[in-house]
């Protein structure tokens, strides 16, 4: 069976992008602007791309010399404002990296806005956190994320986070030593980003090509020890042939068949997937995976069958119960992955036939040379959201 797409399993990736320095000059009267700009370019040995403003001179609101947003202040007990353009148009909202209610305003915000800034004023707020967090779900999406750095020390992190970076970042005018090397640091970022584009964008349309079902080849079947597993209870009967997408690597799923089948010595339950412990990954219908042990009923994982089929379905409960593991390792064109589950006749795995003919077959049964259904990624992950990073998972 040559690798088959799954349309609900993939998220294609957006050309990626340069990254930006904003000059932010919010603490600076109009009258002052053309002078405070042209001291961040000095310090940045070129021009910046874009500044945060509260205001601008007439001349300026007609012609500015760069791409302007004008930054609103926080209301209290509001987690974001909006960021403008000098026409009055809402591009963005501004949110501080530190507040909890900001940041799921600005993930709740991806997609719907062109930018999504962190703001911090205090070094004793700056976390790399809320930044991570943000470019992971930014990340395949036409919305960027603009940060801000107080020092130089922060640029490396904020502008190579998760190997992807934020598109922007956003830096005070430098009035001492201090500044100036903030300007620098950014100005050297900005340039490596520029570097490190295209390869990674190479990296990313083959990720994309090589993303789907494929099969692997078991390499042992060993004990596994004393594991809390967790059965996955759905609110829909699945279908012969429908199972699950877990493993120990969220680049390397196995496809676990549903308790369709009926047994000599207990009941089928077509509404379960007996998945695995709670470390594993499962897929969910919109793409991510979650750990096992933090589905909760209501979520909604992604069913899937051997011809790439999918839909999703919602979890009504799970069972949590010590039971004996078996280890599966196999191998997919050289790449490794393992998935723990049950030790029980009634756990099944989708294995392919000589003739290429996909059975469910009991895990207590399957042996190396075992040609089983899994799902392969090139992408890592990072809360569960795909990112194209160096992830590695053993």
């Amino acid at each position: 069976m040559g690798p088959v797409a799954v349309a609900s399993c993939m998220l294609l990736a957006t050309s990626l992008r340069s990254m930006q320095i904003w000059a932010d000059l919010r603490a600076i009267l109009p009258p002052d602007l053309a002078s405070a700009l042209a001291k961040c370019e000095q310090a940045a040995a070129s021009p910046v791309d874009a500044m945060l403003v509260t205001g601008l001179s007439p001349e300026w609101m007609e012609a500015p010399p760069c791409t302007a947003f004008f930054g609103a202040p926080l209301a209290p007990d509001e987690p974001s404002a909006a960021l403008l353009t000098p026409s009055g148009e809402r591009v963005g909202l501004r949110v501080q990296a530190s507040d909890p209610a900001g940041q799921a305003a600005a993930m709740s915000a991806v997609g719907s806005v062109n930018w999504v800034h962190l703001d911090t004023t205090s070094e004793d707020e700056w976390t790399m956190i809320p930044a991570e967090n943000v470019i992971s779900v930014c990340h395949s999406t036409p919305t960027r994320l603009a940060a801000t750095a107080l020092t130089a020390g922060h640029v490396p992190g904020l502008a190579f986070a998760l190997e992807l970076g934020a598109d922007a970042l956003v830096l005070s005018p430098p009035e001492d030593a201090e500044g100036e090397a903030l300007w620098e640091a950014g100005a050297i970022a900005r340039a490596q980003r520029a570097e490190r584009e295209e390869p990674r964008a190479a990296g990313a349309a083959a990720g994309s090509e090589a993303e789907g079902l494929a099969v692997g080849v078991v390499t042992s079947v060993e004990a596994g020890g004393v594991g809390d597993r967790v059965a996955l209870d759905f609110t829909s009967l699945l279908r012969q042939g429908e199972g699950a997408l877990v493993g120990s690597s969220a680049k390397l799923l196995a496809l676990v068949h549903g308790e369709t089948i009926e047994g000599e010595l207990v009941p089928a339950r077509p509404f379960r997937v007996n998945a695995g412990p709670v470390h594993s990954y499962v897929l969910l219908a919109d793409g991510r995976t979650k750990y096992l042990e933090e589905v909760v009923a209501g979520d909604r994982v992604l069913a899937a069958d051997a011809r790439g089929g999918s839909r999703p379905l919602t979890v009504g409960r799970c069972k949590v119960e010590p039971r004996p593991l078996l280890l599966v390792s196999f191998e997919v064109e050289g790449a490794k992955g393992q998935v723990f589950l049950q030790q029980a006749e009634t756990v099944r795995l989708l294995v392919e036939g000589g003739g290429g003919e996909v059975s469910a077959r009991s895990v207590t049964e399957v042996r190396p040379g075992d040609r089983l259904v899994v799902r392969q990624s090139r992408r890592g992950t990072h809360v569960g959201r795909q990112i194209e990073a160096s992830v590695e998972e053993r």
